[in-house]
């Protein structure tokens, strides 16, 4: 089955959340609220909301103890892509076929979205109940946000523009630039769901070694990133490896971390064949 149909009620259920959680493009200042719905309304997967579902799923939870860590992770998401996109960064005119929010809305209105985008993340898990369960995920998911985090990895990559590649920086850069908010997803799903914390340390470790092969395999398709210093045999035994451990950690819940094991499948499948 393909990802679209193991996912379809799902997807549709974060589709629903996420309208209803944007501010209306109605609500004025209406430039800045359609902007902010043109950056997460565009399309893409949903990988990190829908990882906070299955992760939920599997220790027994439902869609709606997991919503409100889901939507904030598709919205820290879309903001650091709007980030990502702007002259300062990566300097891109499209983004999934279409015109990045700058280019659309202005450098200005794109960088007042996506800081929208983040603090509307955190009001929603302020939403969380019981309170002590809102401020572990608003504990995990702003440090896997902040600068030990994301922006961290993002300052990094900027500063290894310069630098010889090697093994060491690079890991630094893929973790914590993209793995750090993929393991936060799967760890916020833990959450959600009142994981104890066994169950959590484990969804921990899955989170860990998937958020790593996602960037693996992005590397492997772009031909870039490690195949800067490593050959596509290696890189691909790297991917794989980080991928059966991930279902090795999961492999214990049984058939409810189904969704958590076809989520490394996919991304094992998007592992190309190396051109001869």
């Amino acid at each position: 089955m393909s990802y679209e149909d193991v996912f379809k009620d799902d997807l549709e259920f974060l589709d629903r959340a996420l309208h209803e959680f944007l501010p209306s493009a109605e609500i004025y200042p209406q430039t800045l609220h359609q902007a902010m719905r043109y950056a997460v309304l565009g399309g893409g997967k949903r990988f990190r909301p829908v990882m906070v579902l299955a992760a939920c799923e599997t220790l027994g939870g439902t869609r709606q103890q997991a919503v409100f860590p889901a939507v904030a992770l598709e919205f820290i998401h879309c903001y650091s892509l709007v980030q990502d996109d702007l002259p300062a960064l990566d300097n891109d005119d499209l983004r999934r076929g279409q015109p990045t929010c700058h280019r659309k809305y202005g450098e200005a209105t794109a960088l007042l979205a996506s800081d929208g985008l983040l603090t509307l993340a955190f009001e929603l898990l302020a939403r969380v109940k019981p309170a002590e369960r809102a401020v572990q995920l608003v504990a995990e998911i702003s440090t896997a946000a902040g600068t030990c985090g994301m922006i961290g990895g993002q300052s990094a990559d900027l500063e290894a523009v310069s630098k010889a590649p090697d093994s060491a920086l690079l890991d630094f850069v893929n973790i914590h630039k993209t793995g750090k908010l993929i393991k936060a997803s799967a760890v916020s799903g833990a959450l959600a769901a009142g994981a104890d914390p066994e169950s959590l340390r484990r969804i921990e470790r899955y989170g860990e070694s998937v958020g790593l092969a996602f960037q693996c395999v992005d590397d492997l398709q772009d031909g870039d990133g490690y195949l800067r210093y490593m050959t596509y045999g290696e890189l691909n035994e790297k991917t794989r490896t980080l991928l059966k451990n991930a279902r090795q950690e999961v492999a214990i819940f049984g058939a409810q971390a189904a969704k958590l094991v076809f989520l490394a499948d996919f991304l094992e499948q998007r592992i190309p064949v190396k051109a001869t």
